[in-house]
């Protein structure tokens, strides 16, 4: 029998399923779906923690903020527009609730894995294959509540440019997520990177048609998505220096890339082995979720499903047992924090562009033998506002200013912004090495 839920949130306070609301009934069904549920068992920072001690948040209350926010936004829409399409407020607000079931765990660093295996599936595309599969618990769901609803729901997820307004609830500037993960990722890891005025921001957006293909045919694909009105351009330079911050100084930190470089080469060697047969020498029952994956080339989605950060660390324990001596190191260093020591290149090198090119390359040359084992190579991109796009290039995430002389682009009205835009990001390359004598050594070219 339907009944008023709540859950308080950190973020959002008191969040509430309404007995007398379908949509709100539905999502507490899915809620308590085992597909949701596993997200409760993964950290939404992975290795944050090694870190910030603090950030042991999970996906899970990651999408019931993202929900809520939806909801914030679809009364944005109904106040904005006057009404709304309540079947694609419904499928959108519902993508935005499941748009994290794909992740693996410890997310990212499993990705890289995967890719390192041939396994180029995305989370989105993970995401979408679990919502429509019959045999999960979704789908069933979904489908009593709407017919094709899953359908619709998967593809709001894997759609790469928007169609309306209700696709900029799941992918544009001011998307649900984004709005969530940078309120409960700056809380959770106690980091002072920039305050936000969410509450300002969200009063001050409106709804605009916005060119989604800046650099088409020059006709340009006109979607209704969201900016915002003048009078929070301040709050807007504070949200993209805020979300800059975040991925410097937590996101992309030199420890955590660090660690997420080590369990990743764990893995890839246990996976290698394990593809032989050879599960003795990776410390892995064949039987286990792991094994099963990877043997699947990662086809065997019921062994996706049963991975989590717990079922991981759980394998570690037992690679320490493993009959490959590097296995066994690797997987003791972890268990223990005894991490590989960090040389980043544009810290150490600063001189120029050419001087910092050439000891990559000297490293590279010294060290092939041991890269992907003994040496770790970390590179990563990261723009406060790229050329079209906050997060990626998609033109869909560009931050539009509404003016009175029309639509703007955020980099034309701030200094602050365009000052420190750069065309290709900043980019950083860092090496993990055994130990600081090694590492040490490998910085002076000896």
């Amino acid at each position: 029998m339907a009944r008023t839920q709540r859950i308080r949130d950190p973020i959002h306070g008191l969040i509430v399923f309404r007995e007398a609301e379908p949509l709100d009934q539905i999502a507490w069904k899915l809620l308590n779906t085992s597909e949701l549920q596993r997200l409760r068992r993964i950290k939404q920072l992975g290795f944050c923690e090694f870190v910030f001690p603090g950030a042991t948040h999970t996906r899970l209350s990651h999408c019931i903020g993202v929900f809520e926010t939806a909801r914030r936004l679809v009364e944005i829409i109904k106040r904005q527009a006057g009404e709304v399409d309540e079947d694609r407020a419904e499928e959108a607000t519902l993508a935005a609730l499941l748009h994290d079931i794909g992740h693996g765990p410890f997310s990212h660093a499993f990705e890289q894995v995967q890719r390192s295996q041939g396994l180029k599936k995305r989370h989105e595309a993970w995401s979408a294959q679990i919502i429509r599969d019959p045999k999960g618990q979704i789908q069933p769901l979904l489908e009593e509540y709407r017919r094709g609803l899953a359908d619709k729901v998967a593809d709001v997820l894997v759609a790469e440019t928007p169609t309306d307004i209700y696709d900029a609830i799941v992918r544009s500037s001011f998307d649900a997520d984004r709005l969530d993960y940078l309120q409960r990722d700056r809380i959770m890891t106690g980091s002072g990177a920039g305050a936000i005025d969410f509450d300002w921001l969200l009063e001050n957006l409106r709804i605009e048609p916005i060119d989604v293909d800046p650099d088409g045919d020059g006709r340009g694909v006109q979607r209704r998505s969201f900016c915002l009105d003048a009078k929070a351009l301040q709050s807007a330079e504070a949200f993209l220096l805020a979300r800059f911050h975040l991925y410097t100084q937590v996101y992309l930190h030199k420890t955590i890339r660090g660690v997420e470089q080590m369990f990743a080469a764990l893995l890839r060697a246990v996976a290698a082995a394990a593809a032989k047969g050879r599960f003795e020498e990776a410390g892995l029952d064949p039987k286990h979720p792991l094994a099963r994956f990877f043997g699947s080339r990662g086809e065997d989605a019921a062994a996706y499903l049963a991975l989590d950060d717990a079922v991981l660390w759980g394998a570690v324990e037992g690679f320490r047992r493993a009959g490959d001596a590097y296995i066994v190191a690797m997987a003791e260093r972890l268990w223990g924090r005894r991490l590989f020591k960090a040389l980043d290149i544009e810290s150490v090198y600063d001189q120029s562009a050419e001087i910092q090119r050439r000891a990559i390359r000297r490293i590279e040359r010294d060290y092939a033998g041991e890269m992907g084992r003994m040496v770790l190579k970390d590179t990563a991109t990261i723009s406060i506002y790229g050329v079209v796009g906050a997060d990626d290039a998609a033109a869909q995430n560009r931050l539009m200013i509404r003016t009175s002389n029309g639509l703007r682009e955020i980099t034309e009205l701030s200094p602050a912004i365009s000052s420190l835009v750069s065309p290709k990001g900043r980019s950083f390359t860092r090496f993990y090495f055994s130990s600081s004598a090694e590492r040490d050594r490998a910085r002076d070219g000896k």
